[in-house]
């Protein structure tokens, strides 16, 4: 009898632990990277590389190599891929190195917008057109703020910009609504102290 009400007071400690992160889940929550600065340096662009840095970047918070490696020559996922590229080269070199990917065209910011937000809420983020010919990776965002959207452009990784919804929305039209997301697990989150007992 004892060992059963010792379970049954765990279950509740559980259960009343776990609710908080349930109701998170019903809306929009903050959400964001914690890559270090002298990490993000890692994918500053050396070379019109854009989307394979901020792929780069995104693979490095989600812990793939496939994608974290991209910008340079290794001997299980092949030769470095540099230079422009387009929705079909990213399609191709991902199918090559096994990286899943969304490869999101949209017709409209609503579209991939709808994507980014699954993105960043998901704890996988990704990288997105944002500015003209450009790509950067989308960081962070934190509904309720005046500037919710945090983007690392590759050619200043020392810092994350912020943007309000219309900002960002012009930010990324200037590109062109194309994102690319991972289709693989997301990393656990940045662990937070709960206060289980109250």
């Amino acid at each position: 009898m004892p060992l059963r009400i010792t379970f049954i007071a765990f279950a509740l400690v559980i259960a009343h632990c776990l609710a908080p992160s349930f109701s998170l889940a019903q809306g929009l929550h903050a959400a964001y990277m914690e890559l270090p600065a002298e990490y993000r340096a890692w994918f500053k662009n050396p070379d019109g590389s854009c989307v394979q840095c901020s792929n780069g970047m995104v693979g490095m918070h989600i812990n793939r190599p496939e994608w974290t490696f991209l910008l340079w020559d290794t001997d299980e996922y092949g030769k470095a891929i540099r230079g422009g590229s387009w929705p079909g080269r990213v399609a191709d070199y991902a199918r090559a190195r096994g990286m899943k990917i969304f490869n999101i065209t949209g017709d409209s910011y609503e579209e991939t917008r709808a994507w980014m937000l699954w993105a960043a809420q998901t704890n996988r983020f990704c990288a997105i057109g944002a500015g003209r010919s450009h790509f950067q990776t989308l960081y962070g965002y934190v509904p309720g703020d005046p500037k919710p959207w945090k983007v690392c452009n590759n050619n200043s990784t020392s810092t994350v910009d912020e943007y309000t919804e219309e900002d960002f929305r012009r930010l990324h039209m200037a590109s062109g609504p194309w994102v690319v997301v991972p289709d693989e697990p997301a990393p656990a989150p940045p662990p937070r102290l709960t206060l289980w007992w109250q």
